[in-house]
C-alpha cells in the first residue's frame, strides 16, 4: 500500500506542477498577478473541499473509497488539461 501511495503522491505532485505552469502560460501578461492570486485562492478552497470530502469518503467507504475518489479527480484534471489549446497565446 505504501508503494501505491508513493506513486499516487508523485502523480499528484507532477499534476500540481503542470497546473502551476499552465496558470502562468495562459495568463495575460498584464494580469499575471491577478491570475496567480485567483489560482491560490481557488487552490485553498479546493484543498478545504477535498479535505472535507475525503473525510466523508473515509467514513462511508474507507481508505479504498478515498483512493478511488482521488484517482477520479486526478483523471478529471488530466482530461481538462488535455482539452486546453496546445499553444498559449
Amino acid at each position: 500500500m505504501l508503494g501505491g501511495l508513493a506513486v499516487f503522491g508523485i502523480i499528484v505532485a507532477v499534476n500540481s506542477a503542470v497546473h502551476s505552469y499552465l496558470i502562468l502560460a495562459y495568463s495575460d501578461p498584464d494580469k499575471v498577478a491577478l491570475n496567480v492570486g485567483f489560482y491560490y485562492m481557488a487552490n485553498a478552497a479546493g484543498r478545504l473541499i477535498g479535505t472535507l470530502l475525503s473525510g466523508v469518503m473515509y467514513l462511508k467507504f474507507g481508505l479504498e473509497g478515498c483512493l478511488w475518489n482521488s484517482a477520479g479527480f486526478v483523471l478529471v484534471a488530466v482530461l481538462i488539461t488535455l482539452a486546453l489549446p496546445r499553444n498559449a497565446a
